[in-house]
């Protein structure tokens, strides 16, 4: 962990306030969610290095490296943080993959919406039509019209 960020370690760790990876941020969301599921309130600085906590924040980092791997970072942080993810208290949990993987396809046609949006707009051929008898301008425009 560091106190700059950095490219590989841009997000902040909730126990520590420095710097760390994705896999590490996304474990310690995780083990936070243990924790107060089991009623131990929030986590002490540097938990991971407590006998109880060792193991587990272990386990969540490996297998959020292999998360990491296949998914966007944002796509893993949506799943785990939305309505259906708030309820995860393991990343070994076997429904996981199916809401990143649900985050990750809204993700994308977020951006193929906004990468496929055209401005090149013609106003001249959006002219209202009239409504009832034509004014002198405009019987005379019409005559221009026609003979040109």
């Amino acid at each position: 962990m560091t106190e700059k960020p950095t490219d590989s370690s841009r997000y902040k760790s909730p126990s520590t306030g420095d710097y760390c990876t994705c896999a590490q941020y996304i474990a310690e969301l995780v083990c936070q969610r243990m924790a107060e599921k089991n009623n131990e309130g929030s986590l002490a600085y540097k938990f991971w290095n407590s006998e109880k906590w060792n193991s587990v924040y272990k386990q969540q980092v490996f297998v959020a490296h292999s998360l990491v791997k296949k998914y966007t970072e944002a796509a893993i942080i949506k799943a785990l943080n939305s309505s259906r993810g708030k309820r995860i208290y393991s990343l070994r949990f076997p429904g996981l993959e199916d809401i990143i993987k649900i985050e990750q396809n809204k993700m994308e046609l977020q951006e193929q919406k906004s990468s496929n949006i055209i401005y090149d707009i013609d106003i001249s051929d959006k002219r209202r039509k009239p409504f009832g008898k034509k004014s002198p301008a405009q019987r005379i425009r019409d005559l221009d019209g026609e003979n040109k």
